[in-house]
């Protein structure tokens, strides 16, 4: 399998763009403030009580077909995880972390099953799907490799909700490893258009690491400021496919191209730990 190339700041910008991917208007402060500490919370644009653990927060995804789960680091590969916190990765040690957490078709079925859902094309497609122009997957994304400049252009760009199809409609498939650094935030449209922050906590390279399997063609975003941190990612499905801010053919369509959790007004969109009553009234419409 064809693995990624390792990119200029400049190249990450565009590369990235195929990847993606709460504390409520009237929940109590303390809920969000224990965020930061706690391995992984989910909490909702609606005001619900926010969800604390894997097994509470995987019981909420499941509606949606999406889990999150933790998978060991591989010993010959912590020298190097603990290396990236310091420094961006060439392109060598990039191909390796790939070899190190490699999925093949198997696995990334397995995945699928796992969350409850079935894959968007059959057997999953094909493995090395790509948005037009942008290196194919699987790929590395790398903190490390990004200025200020780039880091802000690519939270504007993946913080919105947005799904991701092929020109035929069919959706991809996505796995994304975080294997070192963080915190990392996702989004998810639940049901009733109910926005959900997953904060994922720190990973540390003789911890594990997080994985998150879910379906493109679900309403999703990511924001991503920590100051070092490496995702493996994969996906797979049809050969290409379209980063996609509207299509009203899905589900919670009316959420796409915007997000209750981030700030956009700042030239860098600011991640927000409540959602004001504006945002959730615009979400809901």
């Amino acid at each position: 399998m064809q693995t990624k190339t390792h990119w200029t700041h400049t190249a990450a910008a565009v590369a990235l763009l195929s990847w993606i991917g709460a504390k409520p208007v009237n929940a109590e402060a303390s809920a969000t403030a224990a965020a930061p500490d706690s391995p992984i919370v989910l909490h909702y644009s609606d005001g619900a009580r926010s969800d604390y653990g894997i097994r509470a927060v995987n019981r909420r995804l499941s509606d949606i077909g999406v889990r999150v789960s933790q998978v060991a680091i591989p010993d010959n590969a912590k020298t190097l995880l603990k290396q990236s916190a310091h420094r961006a990765l060439s392109q060598q040690e990039s191909d390796d972390l790939i070899r190190h957490f490699h999925l093949g078709r198997r696995e990334l079925l397995d995945e699928i099953h796992n969350a409850g859902r079935e894959s968007a094309m059959h057997r999953g497609g094909y493995l090395q799907t790509a948005e037009i122009d942008v290196p194919a997957y699987p790929k590395v994304y790398d903190m490390k490799a990004l200025d200020r400049e780039t880091t802000a252009y690519l939270q504007r760009k993946f913080g919105k909700l947005h799904i991701n199809s092929s020109e035929a409609g069919v959706g991809i498939d996505e796995v994304m490893t975080i294997v070192s650094g963080g915190p990392y935030t996702w989004f998810f449209v639940l049901e009733h258009n109910v926005v959900g922050k997953l904060h994922l906590g720190k990973v540390h390279a003789d911890g594990s690491a997080w994985r998150i399997s879910y379906p493109g063609l679900v309403p999703h975003g990511g924001y991503f400021d920590a100051p070092h941190g490496v995702v493996v990612a994969f996906a797979h499905g049809p050969k290409h496919f379209v980063m996609r801010y509207e299509d009203t053919s899905i589900e919670g369509h009316e959420t796409l191209g915007g997000n209750p959790w981030i700030d956009f007004s700042k030239d860098e969109p600011v991640l927000l730990d409540h959602v004001t009553t504006h945002a959730v009234t615009a979400v809901s419409r």
